[in-house]
């Protein structure tokens, strides 16, 4: 299944608007069809670039701050920024590095199993998908967005069966 994404950046959550690519000019109303990405929680820099949509800004200052630090928890939030970044401009190589790398540190989140169940969806990998917004129901927090995400990608896992 192809896609076409659209980027939204209301502030916290950059929003991707998946369908499939013969209807990517039809109607952005499709509400069912919206799967939630979030930005880290810490205030890092590069993090109000990205929530504002200058995601080329924001992945130059993310990637700076990774460069100054090799301290786990102080990369993770930049990991998962930048994860949400390349999303959004549609760099699926980049994304899938920084995803799995936000999920390496050991210091996993709700976020970051959340945002790569949104990159698995995208590349068209739903059990991968499905997985990961399990574990990220499991932390306990995020359940509006990662309940929403279930539920869409559970729908699509059944019309894909079908």
């Amino acid at each position: 299944m192809k896609t076409a994404i659209k980027s939204f950046t209301p502030a916290v959550l950059a929003m991707l608007l998946i369908m499939p690519v013969s209807q990517a000019s039809a109607t952005d109303a499709m509400a069912g069809s919206r799967l939630m990405v979030k930005t880290s929680v810490a205030e890092v820099i590069g993090v109000r670039e990205i929530e504002s949509g200058e995601f080329e800004q924001g992945i130059r200052k993310s990637k700076a701050g990774l460069a100054k630090t090799s301290i786990e928890f102080l990369r993770k939030p930049l990991l998962d920024n930048l994860c949400v970044a390349h999303l959004a401009i549609k760099d699926m190589d980049q994304a899938s590095q920084y995803c799995q790398a936000a999920i390496n540190t050991g210091k996993t989140s709700a976020i970051s199993y959340n945002n790569r169940a949104v990159m698995h969806y995208v590349l068209g990998n739903i059990e991968a998908s499905l997985e990961d917004l399990d574990a990220a129901s499991n932390f306990g927090s995020l359940e509006n967005m990662v309940g929403r995400n279930l539920r869409i990608v559970n729908q699509q896992n059944i019309l894909s069966n079908n």
